[in-house]
């Protein structure tokens, strides 16, 4: 059967389907444990099957080990993959967790000085304008929602955002 797969013939594959498609999917599930990746690696290894039929060696073993070893050899990789993955994600994170977290000294005063430069820049905003940009920006407001709260015109609140955030970049470049 292997040879007329190798030839090409889909009848066959279809048989070699029916035969081992339960195990080939039976021990993709055993190694990866999620289904859904369980169910690519079986049809990765069907690919492969089909795409390697002409290289099967009936003296090195049986044509349900060779299946079955290109099955397995599918689930290890996917597992080693996406635990690769995993790894270098948990050590993007760590690193950028450190990298806020320990910045040193230097960069410490600079973010101090630059908090004081904002705080002294919104002591220069009129009160609607502070109040306004507070709740949109920290209160993540809409401006209707700003509008309706401050029982204001949504025009007026608009003005007072446009205005505060011209007068604090213009405070914040000098």
């Amino acid at each position: 059967m292997i040879g007329r797969v190798a030839a090409g013939d889909r009848a066959a594959f279809a048989e070699l389907y029916d035969r081992f498609g339960a195990r080939v999917y039976g021990m993709s599930l055993r190694i990866a444990v999620d289904p859904k990746i369980a169910e690519d690696v079986a049809q990765e290894a069907w690919l492969a099957i089909w795409d390697s039929a002409a290289t099967f060696d009936a003296d090195r073993g049986s044509v349900a080990g060779w299946v079955l070893a290109i099955a397995h050899r599918r689930a290890v990789d996917a597992v080693r993959s996406i635990e690769a993955g995993r790894r270098r994600d948990d050590a993007a994170a760590d690193r950028d967790a450190a990298g806020r977290a320990g910045g040193g000294a230097d960069e410490e005063v600079l973010a101090d000085d630059e908090r004081r430069e904002v705080a002294e820049c919104l002591g220069t905003l009129s009160e609607l304008q502070r109040q306004a940009l507070d709740l949109a920006y920290f209160g993540g407001m809409t401006q209707k929602e700003i509008a309706r709260m401050l029982d204001a015109g949504l025009s007026a609140v608009k003005s007072r955002i446009r205005d505060g955030l011209i007068a604090l970049r213009r405070c914040l470049d000098q």
